[in-house]
């Protein structure tokens, strides 16, 4: 009887201690909130990267330069992705979606970044700076000529060469002023003969005729760019199937004001551009440009080098194609002429203005 007792009560303190087991266990399950770690570490390293290259930039409207107001806007995303990095109670999402705003901002921002227009094809870029040679590396340099300026079958010869003169912003010793028939004689070279072509020049002129030659090369067998008895930028091409004489229809280039013009040719279409704006585009005329016949020098402010007037020609032209006819050479000022080997799209033709219209 007494074990019987003893029994019951071991259980019964067995029981109780059960309970407590369970009631303790059931205190200690409970779930816990986990510690949630966010990862700052690309956003900070963004920050610092995109930072850099924001003090490092400077704005303005030439090739290595950042368009006007993009440093702001950039620095607006900075300061955005900043904010939520210092922001303790950020979320990891909103962490990421800083990340990628600034990324983005980054990318927008080189995009702005203004280069040289189509370099790859920039055959030739005469700056004047100080100096007739090419600023490109392809070593298209000028010399500087006196040149034919008679009247009607007599060249005679003007006497005089092609004057450093100040620039459109003033500069001294930037433009060429060109009168009595100096010109500027180029070297021939296959690759200043293309089968399309973008012709850009900056031009001054302070008298009105019809033979105002600005580029030319070999007269209407190669191309020419000048500007005709009204003062329109006019554009001759030699192609594979016909001689093309066109003008700009109805854009006049003013009397002593510098003025960027412009002319390109690519089978079956030629444009003109005056002030960096499309003013006259032509789908009527045909062919690839023609290798000329005979290689001549090609001339900056007249129409063919002084030597070759009245010559022999030897690759199959008229035997008058070299006649000299009269008076064909600038009067005025030139600066800042490019040659390219492809025609250039309106938004490139617009950017080279941009760059080139301010100092």
């Amino acid at each position: 009887m007494k074990k019987q007792r003893f029994y019951l009560l071991l259980l019964s303190l067995l029981t109780l201690g059960t309970l407590s087991v369970i009631s303790s266990c059931s205190k200690n399950s409970d779930p816990v909130a986990p510690v949630v770690v966010i990862n700052k570490t690309q956003l900070t390293a963004t920050i610092d990267s995109v930072n850099a290259i924001y003090n490092a930039a400077a704005e303005g409207t030439k090739p290595g330069s950042y368009a006007v107001g993009s440093k702001a806007t950039l620095k607006t995303s900075i300061d955005l992705a900043t904010t939520t990095k210092n922001d303790a109670a950020a979320t990891q999402a909103a962490v990421n979606t800083a990340l990628a705003n600034l990324r983005r901002a980054a990318v927008a921002f080189q995009n702005s970044l203004i280069q040289e227009v189509s370099a790859a094809n920039l055959v030739a870029q005469w700056k004047f700076n100080g100096n007739a040679n090419d600023a490109t590396a392809n070593g298209n340099n000028g010399t500087l000529k006196t040149g034919p300026n008679g009247p009607a079958t007599a060249p005679g010869d003007g006497g005089v060469l092609p004057m450093l003169v100040p620039d459109r912003f003033g500069v001294a010793n930037q433009a060429y002023d060109f009168e009595n028939g100096a010109y500027i004689e180029v070297p021939y070279k296959v690759a200043l003969n293309p089968q399309a072509v973008t012709v850009s020049v900056w031009c001054k002129r302070t008298d009105s005729h019809a033979d105002n030659y600005m580029v030319s090369l070999n007269r209407w067998t190669g191309y020419k760019f000048q500007l005709q008895s009204f003062s329109k930028p006019f554009l001759t091409v030699t192609t594979t199937v016909a001689t093309a004489d066109k003008d700009d229809d109805s854009g006049i280039v003013p009397l002593n004001t510098w003025t960027h013009v412009v002319a390109s040719y690519v089978d079956g279409t030629m444009k003109f551009y005056i002030g960096g704006k499309l003013i006259k585009t032509y789908t009527d005329v045909m062919g690839a440009m023609k290798v000329v016949p005979q290689p001549v020098n090609l001339c900056l402010g007249q129409q063919l080098p002084k030597d070759i007037y009245n010559s022999v020609p030897t690759g199959g032209q008229a035997a008058d194609y070299f006649q000299y006819y009269g008076a064909a050479f600038f009067v005025g000022q030139l600066d800042d002429i490019r040659i390219y080997n492809r025609a250039l799209t309106d938004a490139e033709v617009s950017s080279i203005y941009t760059i080139e219209s301010t100092q």
